[in-house]
C-alpha cells in the first residue's frame, strides 16, 4: 500500500512539473482582474484599520480570533501584487465559501502576459479545503490541487522552523461579511517573521545607526529640529557607501529615526536591541510641530520599505478621519506625508540615487530642505467644510492644492 501511495504522489508531482514546463500554456494576454493602480478613499480607510487591527503582545499559547472583511483581503492582495510587478485581485465570500480571482502581471516578459488564478475554498470543521482551482485556461483536478497546496504549506512551515500549520491555525470560517481566523499564538512565528524581514546583516546596520544616534544626542535637551538628528545619520551612511549597500543603509537610518521619533523600541524588529544603549529623549519637531515630524518620518519608512501606496493611503485616511471629529482635515499634514514619502522613495530608489541623497541629506539641517514650509495651507477643517471648500477628495479644489503640494516638494533642495 505504501508503494502505491508513493506512485500516486510521484504522479502528482510529475503532473505539476509538466504544467511548469509549459508556462506559456498557462499565461494569458489579458488579465482576469484589471490591475488596481491606486487606493481610493474607502480603501485608504480600510488600509489603516487593517494595520491597526493586528494583535500585539500575545502570551505564548493564547488563542485569539481575528476577522478580515472581503475588502481588506482584496486590499492586501492588490498591494502585494503591486509590489511584485502589477496585477489585480477580487474576492467574494458566502456562508462556508471563499472565492478569489487574481491576475499577476509578469513584468520580466517583453510582452504583457498575465498569470490568472481562480480559487474556491469551502469551510470544514477546522480549516478550509480547495473546492476548485483554475490556472489560466487549465482547471486543476481537485485532488491534485489539495495535495500540492498541503505540501507547499508544510514545506513553508518547516523552512521557517515553525510547528505544523495545524498547531497554529485552529479554525477558519467564512460568512458573507468576514473571514474569521482562530489561531493559537506561538512566539516562534514572530521570530520567523523577524528573521525574514530583518536578516542578521540588517540587525547590525540598525545597531550601528542607533549607536550613532545615541552619540549625536549627548548633551541635547528640550526641542530639536528633526533634520538636526537626521543629517548625522545620513552622514554616517556616506562613510559606508563606498564599501557597503547604500540603499540598505538609508533604509536602516530611516527606521532608527522613525523608532526614536515615535518613542518605539527597535526590539520589535530586532530582539537584540533590548540590550543596546538608550538614546537621550528630546522632543523632535518639524516646523515647530511634533506631529509633523511623526507624519514625515513614518511616511518615509513606509515608502522606503516598499509601501509607498500604503503610506499615501494612511496619510489621506488620517486626514479624512480627523475631519469627522478629530483635529480636522489638514493639508499641512498631507504635505508632511507626501514629503516623507518622497524621501523614502528617493533614498532607496537605486544605488546611485541612494548615494546622491545621502550626501544631500548629510549636508542639510534646514527644515525647508526636507519639508517645504506649509504657509498658506489650510488645516482643522471639518468634513463639511473640507467638502464645501475643496470638493472633497478628488474634487477640483482638492486636486489644485495637491498639485501645489507636489510643486513645493519638487522645489525643495533635497528632492531636486
Amino acid at each position: 500500500m505504501r508503494l502505491i501511495g508513493w506512485i500516486v504522489k510521484l504522479g502528482f508531482f510529475a503532473a505539476v512539473l509538466a504544467l511548469l514546463a509549459s508556462p506559456f500554456v498557462l499565461l494569458q494576454p489579458q488579465p482576469l482582474v484589471e490591475p488596481s493602480l491606486a487606493f481610493d478613499q474607502v480603501e485608504a480607510k480600510r488600509a489603516r484599520a487593517l494595520l491597526q487591527s493586528l494583535p500585539r503582545d500575545l502570551d505564548e499559547g493564547e488563542v485569539r480570533q481575528i476577522d478580515f472583511r472581503p475588502e481588506e483581503i482584496e486590499l492586501a492582495l492588490n498591494y502585494a501584487l503591486q509590489q511584485l510587478g502589477g496585477g489585480g485581485a477580487r474576492t467574494a465570500m458566502d456562508d462556508r465559501y471563499f472565492q478569489a480571482q487574481v491576475s499577476m502581471r509578469l513584468a520580466f516578459l517583453p510582452i504583457p502576459r498575465y498569470l490568472n488564478l481562480e480559487l474556491s475554498l469551502f469551510e470544514t470543521e477546522d480549516r478550509p479545503l480547495i473546492d476548485a482551482l483554475r490556472i489560466g485556461p487549465l482547471a486543476v483536478p481537485q485532488v491534485m490541487a489539495r495535495f500540492v497546496f498541503s505540501g507547499l504549506i508544510g514545506a513553508g512551515t518547516r523552512a521557517l522552523g515553525l510547528p505544523g500549520a495545524d498547531a497554529i491555525l485552529k479554525q477558519v470560517s467564512f460568512s458573507p461579511s468576514a473571514l474569521n481566523l482562530t489561531y493559537q499564538w506561538d512566539t516562534r512565528l514572530v521570530e520567523a517573521v523577524r528573521g525574514q524581514l530583518v536578516p542578521p546583516e540588517d540587525v547590525a546596520r540598525l545597531r550601528d545607526f542607533h549607536q550613532h544616534l545615541v552619540a549625536s544626542l549627548v548633551g541635547r535637551q528640550g526641542a530639536v529640529s528633526m533634520p538636526e538628528i537626521a543629517a548625522p545619520l545620513f552622514e554616517l551612511a556616506t562613510t559606508r557607501a563606498a564599501t557597503g549597500d547604500p540603499v540598505a543603509d538609508n533604509r536602516a537610518a530611516l527606521m532608527v529615526l522613525s523608532a526614536y521619533v515615535g518613542g518605539r523600541s527597535l526590539k520589535t524588529l530586532a530582539p537584540e536591541a533590548a540590550d543596546w544603549p538608550a538614546a537621550r529623549r528630546v522632543s523632535v519637531r518639524l516646523h515647530g510641530r511634533v506631529d509633523l515630524a511623526k507624519h514625515f518620518i513614518n511616511s518615509a519608512v513606509l515608502a522606503a520599505t516598499g509601501g509607498e501606496l500604503i503610506s499615501q493611503a494612511i496619510g489621506l485616511s488620517k486626514e479624512l478621519d480627523d475631519s469627522r471629529g478629530g483635529s480636522g482635515f489638514s493639508f499641512i499634514d498631507l504635505l508632511a506625508d507626501e514629503a516623507g514619502t518622497r524621501l523614502g522613495k528617493r533614498v532607496t530608489e537605486s544605488r546611485v540615487m541612494a548615494r546622491e541623497l545621502q550626501q544631500r541629506a548629510a549636508a542639510s539641517t534646514r527644515e525647508a530642505d526636507w519639508m517645504p514650509t506649509p504657509d498658506g495651507l489650510q488645516e482643522s477643517m471639518t468634513e463639511a467644510e473640507f467638502t464645501q471648500r475643496y470638493g472633497g477628495v478628488g474634487g477640483a479644489g482638492y486636486e489644485k492644492v495637491l498639485a501645489d503640494i507636489e510643486a513645493r516638494i519638487d522645489a525643495a533642495p533635497l528632492y531636486r
